[in-house]
């Protein structure tokens, strides 16, 4: 019987964690989806296709990437603005140190860009 008692209380915590463990994966992954990051120093300079949420002014915009983080970007030459530029819009971007060194605008896409983050 004593036996007995003990297979049931391990039968009982391996069935907690395996109720658990998809939860916290969950709560982990909603925890890392959406943040913002620091362009300069989180961002690896490359190319990039976003979406703009936000054009701050001439020289700054909010942009979503894929996996929906968000990071605010700078105009990287004095002659760049992004006055044209609105949110929903599409731009494939090159991007060095968290600036932007020169983008083409799509305009507004029907589906989400896809973007080659490494």
């Amino acid at each position: 019987m004593r036996y007995h008692l003990e297979i049931m209380r391990l039968v009982a915590i391996v069935i907690a964690w395996a109720l658990a463990l998809p939860v916290a994966a969950a709560a982990s992954q909603t925890a890392t989806a959406g943040r913002t990051l620091n362009a300069t120093t989180q961002i690896p300079d490359t190319t990039y296709r976003v979406i703009v949420s936000q054009v701050q002014d001439a020289t700054h915009i909010l942009v979503r990437f894929q996996d929906g983080d968000q990071a605010v970007l700078a105009a990287g030459r004095p002659t760049m603005t992004f006055a044209a530029v609105h949110p929903g819009d599409t731009l494939m971007l090159s991007t060095e140190k968290g600036a932007v060194l020169v983008f083409k605008d799509y305009g507004v896409q029907s589906e989400p860009a896809p973007t080659s983050r490494p």
